[in-house]
């Protein structure tokens, strides 16, 4: 893109192998990722962020080690940003529910990351970042528009009534078209005076993405859209016609409301989510119930009146459809204030700015981080991982333009102190970045080695090293390698005996040498639940149990068979079995189903994190976990 004067412009720096290669990182994540499919609990698209971001954590850091210098942005709203970071570390640290914790804490740190990351870059090389970003953007908006007709000529897709593109799911997809709009038509205006192809494919590019945006039917991106286009508008039109513009832009919006009456009258019963999350906020309105324990407390507070539309047994309601209300219900007065002021001092800071310049790519960044912002006044978009980290994308391209990049001298002089600190970060990195999991069975010696900064044992360094090693593998892979396994597991009721008769008879003859033994009874009942032969399997259990009380797998096989019968019933065995045995896994997963099955997220959440103390990497608790969530 060309470049403009400006008295905000940063003087030219020397360019080193650090910033050359988060610019390309940058440029891979910005054609790669909006293609990448998203799919539930799988979550490829995820995954590729979190790699990517590691990466240009490690770039940041060893850059920064080497070169003796921390880097910055000089800018007032870094103070609370600062503090809200803090505060989200603190929830996470004292939070008694870690594994849901977890999925929040890695939001924000992504997101801040990455909003770091970018703002060091500097303006001569975020230019570069916009070809990528059209790119990779504009191929997922044809998609979508593609999943309208079916596709086109020979190139078939999966038709949609709401287009979603690789995004997995119609809203997401059009908070991306938004926050990604207004950018691309401050580019093509960029190229007004040019005659040339890029300007015709840019304008052919944004009436595509606006027809698809419509296509998927989101009302919140409508809203966010409209209203940023008003600002848009009132920041690049300098003549007398711009109350013209501006009264035109509501009146063309209140015409699109007419004639797509159909879309802004689904009912969705937001107000009542609202409501009630409003109500569970006021229980702990200072620290909030807990970071990312919406889903699983909303549970006590859902009113009748919402459970009529969407059934407890049939209904998960997992967000509170307004980002600002449950950040609220769930950090607090605390978190939601800091969070307001973060945003606050941000616009604060760059309106102020923004009449100085008379770069319009800035007022374009700016409006697509205000159509997110507004959408997520109706729905939880940035709780999807890649809309906060692309809204944070846009914070950081913003201060590459608006703010100071100053430096701090650090301590890392001497080559050797240089070595051993990259050496000390990445030991920290690879145990705190993929949380090592310490089972109980282990030694409070390695617990401590691995807590602690400054006693570093030698158990705690071999284990450092494992850890920085698979600290991948265990921790950004983990979640999607316990979906593909579990994937291949087969119900217990698919898999068959090879000679059930043949077996049946003669456990028969060991039962009528040995009538009083309980255990025949259960190898009895457990061949007849292998066959569907539910009758005969309790009949048999029944015995067992009566034989012996305290056989907590009686219990827990009884569980199985009633789950598909009387899932109430089976919810009673599950809880006798875990009475018996408190510290087994199969009761205590099949009892944390049958609650999610019931809608009572809270105790099913619960019992999974429960398999996770003894077992820490157990693959179905932590893709029911996940499940829960999304």
């Amino acid at each position: 893109m060309k470049q403009h004067n400006s008295s905000l412009q940063n003087l030219p720096r020397k360019p080193d192998l650090g910033i050359i290669l988060l610019t390309v990182i940058y440029s891979i994540f910005l054609l790669v990722v909006p293609m990448v499919p998203d799919v539930q609990i799988i979550r490829p698209k995820l995954l590729i962020i979190e790699l990517l971001v590691y990466i240009v954590t490690l770039i940041v850091l060893v850059r920064t080690v080497i070169l003796n210098k921390f880097y910055y942005r000089s800018a007032y709203f870094n103070i609370p940003s600062l503090f809200f970071v803090s505060y989200i570390i603190l929830q996470y640290i004292f939070s008694l529910d870690k594994s849901l914790a977890s999925v929040e804490l890695k939001r924000w740190m992504l997101s801040f990351t990455v909003a770091y990351s970018v703002s060091i870059i500097g303006e001569e090389y975020v230019e570069k970042l916009y070809p990528c970003w059209i790119i990779g953007s504009g191929l997922a908006v044809i998609y979508g528009l593609l999943q309208h007709s079916g596709g086109i000529w020979r190139i078939q897709v999966p038709k949609m009534d709401r287009v979603m593109s690789m995004f997995g799911n119609p809203i997401f997809f059009a908070v991306h078209i938004i926050n990604f709009l207004p950018v691309m038509v401050a580019v093509w205006i960029s190229y007004v005076k040019k005659k040339n192809i890029i300007k015709i494919f840019l304008l052919v590019l944004i009436i595509l993405a606006l027809v698809t945006l419509y296509y998927t039917k989101t009302r919140a991106a409508f809203i966010g859209f409209g209203i940023s286009m008003l600002v848009f508008i009132y920041f690049t039109i300098k003549s007398k016609r711009k109350l013209f513009y501006l009264i035109g832009v509501i009146v063309g919006f209140i015409l699109f409301v007419i004639f797509s009456k159909n879309i802004w009258l689904r009912q969705q019963a937001h107000i009542l989510i609202w409501r009630d999350t409003l109500k569970m906020w006021s229980t702990r309105p200072f620290t909030g119930v807990g970071l990312g324990k919406f889903h699983t407390e909303f549970v006590n507070f859902a009113s009748e009146q919402l459970r009529k539309i969407w059934p407890q047994k049939q209904c998960i309601i997992n967000d509170a459809h307004n980002e600002y209300i449950q950040l609220a219900a769930e950090t607090g007065l605390i978190g939601i204030g800091l969070f307001i002021s973060m945003i606050g001092f941000f616009f604060y800071e760059v309106i102020n700015r923004l009449l100085k310049t008379n770069k319009i790519i800035i007022v374009g960044l700016l409006c697509g981080i205000i159509s997110v912002l507004v959408q997520n006044f109706f729905s939880v978009d940035m709780r999807f991982i890649i809309s906060s980290v692309y809204l944070f994308f846009s914070i950081g391209m913003v201060s590459n333009y608006m703010f100071v990049l100053k430096e701090k001298k650090l301590i890392f002089a001497n080559k050797y102190i240089k070595f051993i600190t990259i050496v000390v970060l990445l030991f920290i990195l690879g145990i705190f970045t993929f949380e090592r999991q310490v089972t109980p069975q282990q030694s409070p010696e390695i617990k401590f080695s691995i807590m602690s900064l400054i006693h570093i044992s030698k158990k705690g360094i071999e284990v450092g090293i494992e850890d920085f090693g698979n600290g991948l593998l265990q921790h950004i892979l983990r979640p999607y390698l316990a979906q593909k396994k579990l994937s291949q597991e087969k119900d217990f009721f698919d898999e068959k005996i090879v000679d059930a008769a043949k077996s049946l008879q003669e456990l028969e003859e060991l039962k009528n040498k040995y009538p009083n033994k309980s255990i025949i009874y259960e190898k009895i009942a457990w061949i007849y639940a292998k066959e569907k032969n539910f009758n005969k399997a309790i009949e048999n259990y029944l015995i067992a149990i009566k034989l012996n009380p305290n056989s907590f797998a009686a219990y827990n096989n009884l569980g199985n068979i009633m789950f598909y019968i009387n899932r109430n019933e089976a919810i009673k065995f599950y809880q006798q079995s875990i009475r018996i045995n408190p510290n087994q896994i199969d009761a205590r997963l099949n009892l944390g189903i049958a609650y999610y099955y019931e809608g009572k997220l809270n105790l099913a959440a619960e019992q999974f994190n429960e398999v996770l103390k003894i077992d820490p990497k157990n693959e179905k608790a932590l893709v029911m976990l996940k499940k829960m969530r999304e």
